[in-house]
């Protein structure tokens, strides 16, 4: 009888089971306090049967998220590995450029003027390079860490992207790129950061250059307003960005293509940058199909910025 008492204890518990084999064993009806006593203990195993289910499946729930974010966690571990061989390769490549070209002028004396004006032209413009890859680096890092700083002001979104395009002019010319500007004569003001949001627009700009056709690249910019907001498009005849990527370039230490077959463009920053930027002035950043009959494929880079309220309503 204990066997049976400990197994039926297990079960509806120790005084419920007590009372049941006594009442079996002597053949004594059960009292109604008795019964009472076993319903409360019944009741009292299937909660706690149910709260046993609830821990069992949140714990379930939580080994999957760790397994998850341990899964995220090495895939964050090989990007940072990819980036940090593509930022070496594209350190390594200017300076060894520059440390060239700088050993041929120092050691060869007698080069003609033209010859030098032409290697120091390229030291240059690999120094710039070089300085943009640490002001990438050093400006995410800001950023990220919350100790970059911002000066605000009321920006004319015409005139700063009149600026930046004036500013790849010579780029354009020499990969042979055709620019198309719709951008109208006044625009609503904007309260943002002038040299961050050029930052922007310089890394739009920049990248669509990089993926289109040299001599038969096209570059689309248009300047528009929509229901208080700003809104610029970069569009590009490029070879376009997949569905499947149109997020992940966004993040950090993320570039679209096979990157053990193909020569990185740059080191993946710019785009994480500008979506920083963008957000933080409370606006938006993607990208879509180019739609452009004039440019057939492609890209088109986009964001938007809210204006500031009094322009927000003039324009209302």
């Amino acid at each position: 009888m204990h066997y049976v008492e400990t197994q039926l204890a297990g079960a509806i518990g120790a005084a419920s089971a007590r009372i049941m084999v006594a009442s079996v064993v002597k053949e004594e009806a059960l009292s109604l306090e008795e019964v009472r006593n076993i319903l409360d203990e019944a009741s009292q195993v299937v909660m706690y049967s149910h709260q046993l289910e609830q821990k069992s499946r949140e714990l379930e729930a939580a080994t999957r998220e760790l397994r998850a974010a341990n899964e995220r966690l090495k895939e964050l571990d090989r990007l940072k590995d990819d980036f940090l061989s593509t930022v070496t390769h594209e350190l390594r490549t200017p300076l060894t450029s520059i440390r060239a070209f700088t050993e041929i002028l120092s050691q060869e004396p007698e080069i003609d003027a033209a010859q030098r004006g032409r290697f120091l032209g390229i030291v240059t413009k690999e120094t710039e390079r070089l300085t943009r890859l640490i002001n990438q680096v050093l400006d995410l890092a800001k950023i990220e860490s919350g100790r970059a700083e911002w000066h605000e002001t009321r920006v004319d979104m015409r005139e700063l992207v009149l600026d930046a395009v004036s500013a790849m002019g010579q780029v354009f010319q020499e990969k042979g790129i055709r620019l198309e500007l719709k951008v109208p004569e006044r625009v609503a003001p904007v309260q943002a950061d002038l040299d961050r949001l050029t930052q922007v627009m310089l890394n739009l700009l920049s990248n669509a250059v990089k993926f289109c056709d040299q001599g038969a690249g096209r570059i689309e910019v248009e300047l528009s307003e929509r229901a208080g907001w700003l809104r610029v498009d970069v569009r590009d005849n490029g070879a376009g960005v997949a569905p499947e990527d149109r997020e992940i370039i966004f993040e950090k230490f993320r570039q679209v293509g096979d990157t053990l077959t193909e020569k990185p463009h740059g080191t993946g920053l710019g785009l994480p940058i500008s979506r920083h930027i963008v957000e933080y002035h409370g606006g938006r950043i993607w990208v879509e199909s180019a739609a452009s009959p004039a440019l057939g494929g492609g890209a088109c880079f986009s964001f938007t910025l809210p204006l500031l309220r009094d322009a927000a309503r003039e324009a209302a």
